[in-house]
């Protein structure tokens, strides 16, 4: 929180609201109260269950009973940023700087605006006329890129070294400074420079995002080292399962073309920091700010399709789907980023629970994009979570024909497709592929338990599917799935108290898994453990498993484990490895 007051500083401030007591008699004040409550208990509500577009039309009709609530207007203005309401939300923002000058809000609402009308100065003024000492980090990016415009390399330049340097927004602050000071040299013509700033932000940040892999590229091939610039973007992309944006790139550096430098402008500096900024707050609980900002963002830069997709993201992850497909396709189909966008709006459809719709409209992404690895594997991830296993695997085997060479991160590809081909009941051609996963990956916990879980389910393989797991445990000690696994095998082999261990802690460790509190409960069974083996069936029943797995917990209710597994031995299916017909499942 530490940080977002740091970077963003916003107001946290709780609107003061007396509710009337009901019964007593209304007085004008309390007609006020009565009025406001409504549609700010309203608006609340609705911004807690993340409807933006809601919350911000009851903030604003609550204004209407109390115009000149700082807190309440700020709380408006912030939702109506993020449901896309631009105008409206500057309009507001000049009240609410009169209220008060603080407001960051108002104060980037302001900004924004003056940026696209072309008044750089109108921007240093609003930021001068601030009365506290210190100021939040968006603030300082804001008057550099306004300096700029005034065509002061100077001050802009000394603005972001005071940030690099620690004045505010601690080390995440002094990364995006230091970016933005190589966004600075490169519009000015100094890529040279800019290289190194976008070298010390890699570092700072410790990992190279995509389109900080993209600023480098772009200023290697203006310094004149084209070659070096397309083998950088070859060593990324082997450790991706592709990124349109970058493969455009390097097409167009290898044909000769050049990109210029993604800043040439103060506004669309503005928009690089308040996308910069909103990016962080993918990570944390800021949701609305981070909407909000990458709003304002796209509104300084609308050819920023960057942050029409992470707003796209940030509104899908708030269950607001058809706002978030509505920004989905606010991206141009000719831009590099379409494909990105295009799978988005597909998934977005398939979470709005509009799975033929979704379906269809990602069939439609693997036809524009026929040679696009992560188009397959998106299908093929989209009819997984469908339960079309035969369809998923035919998607996933387009996507691991499209890749060569074959490449240790490959790995998840030929799991993937193992896993379709397991659920569709076809064990050759999965297990082939979990162990292809594991010649590219050795000892990846992920396919070590799935392949040996799977083993231990076909009775096949015992000792190497225990050494699997164990494996897997050494590596997720913390996963109640490969945890689970474990104590399943040692139970398949008869060793039970060992089992109730781990399958003790598996329950621990996943408490509402229905399979897990079956397992637990078969295990306790077998030790001796009756009653607590019942309430472990029960509780299995009350978290909904599958109706096959259902029925078997349902008959161990009634006629108990043994008999049970003593019907399915004589059926030809030994539930315990090495007991024969004649075998007592408890060894008696």
């Amino acid at each position: 929180m530490r940080l977002a007051a740091a970077l963003f500083g916003l107001a946290t401030a709780v609107l003061p609201v007396s509710l009337p007591v009901a019964g007593l008699p209304v007085a004008p004040a309390q007609a006020q109260e009565a009025t406001i409550a409504g549609p700010y208990l309203a608006a609340e509500h609705a911004a807690r269950r993340g409807d933006i577009a809601a919350a911000a039309d009851y903030y604003t009709e609550a204004l209407a009973a109390d115009p000149d609530n700082a807190v309440l207007l700020e709380r408006a203005i912030l939702h109506t940023t993020a449901a896309g309401r631009i105008e409206t939300a500057v309009a507001m923002a000049r009240k609410l700087r009169a209220l008060n000058p603080e407001s960051q809000i108002a104060l980037l609402l302001l900004a924004s605006e003056a940026f696209t009308r072309g008044d750089p100065q109108a921007i240093l003024d609003l930021i001068a006329e601030r009365q506290s000492a210190t100021a939040p980090f968006v603030s300082y990016l804001i008057e550099a890129w306004a300096h700029f415009d005034l065509g002061r390399a100077g001050e802009a330049r000394d603005a972001l070294t005071a940030l690099r340097e620690g004045r505010t927004g601690g080390q995440a602050g002094s990364m995006l400074a230091t970016y933005h000071l190589g966004l600075l040299d490169s519009a000015l013509g100094n890529d040279a420079d800019a290289l190194t700033a976008y070298q010390e932000t890699e570092q700072l940040s410790g990992t190279a995002t995509d389109r900080l892999v993209r600023v480098q590229v772009e200023a290697m091939a203006r310094s004149g080292q084209v070659t070096e610039a397309i083998a950088e973007i070859d060593a990324h992309l082997s450790t991706t399962l592709g990124d349109a944006r970058l493969e455009t790139l390097r097409e167009d550096l290898a044909a000769g073309t050049i990109p210029g430098p993604i800043v040439t402008a103060g506004a669309e500096g503005a928009a690089e920091a308040l996308f910069g900024i909103s990016g962080f707050l993918t990570r944390g609980q800021n949701t609305i700010i981070g909407l909000a900002y990458s709003r304002l963002a796209t509104y300084l830069n609308p050819d920023l399709t960057d942050a029409k997709i992470l707003l796209a993201q940030l509104l899908r992850r708030e269950g607001q789907y058809p706002l978030a497909i509505a920004a989905f396709e606010s991206v141009p189909r000719s831009a590099p980023e379409a494909l990105g966008a295009q799978i988005g709006r597909a998934q977005a459809l398939q979470a709005d629970g509009q799975i033929e719709p979704a379906i269809i409209a990602m069939r439609e992404v693997t036809a524009r994009f026929p040679r696009a690895v992560e188009a397959h594997t998106a299908l093929g991830d989209m009819l997984r979570q469908e339960e079309r296993w035969v369809d998923a695997a035919v998607a996933y085997d387009s996507a691991i024909t499209l890749t060569d060479p074959i490449e240790r991160h490959h790995w998840v590809l030929f799991y993937q497709r193992g896993i379709a081909y397991e659920r569709a009941d076809q064990w050759d051609q999965a297990e082939a592929d979990f162990r292809r996963a594991l010649e590219l990956e050795p000892d990846q916990p992920l396919v070590l338990n799935y392949l040996g879980y799977s083993l231990v389910e076909l009775r096949r393989n015992l000792a190497e599917a225990q050494d699997m797991i164990e494996k897997a445990v050494e590596q997720r000690p913390e996963d109640g799935y490969i945890v689970d696994s474990l104590g399943w095998v040692l139970w398949r082999v008869g060793e039970f108290q060992e089992a109730v261990k781990h399958l003790e802690r598996a329950v621990e460790l996943r408490p509402v898994d229905p399979v897990i509190n079956d397992h637990f409960g078969d295990a306790l069974w077998m030790v001796g453990r009756r009653t607590e083996a019942r309430f472990q069936w029960k509780r299995a029943l009350s978290f909904e498993p599958e109706a096959e797995e259902e029925a078997r917990i349902r008959d161990k209710l009634a006629r108990g484990l043994d008999e049970v597994l003593r019907e399915e031995a004589e059926a030809g299916e030994p539930a315990i490895i090495g007991a024969d017909d004649s075998q007592d499942p408890n060894g008696g």
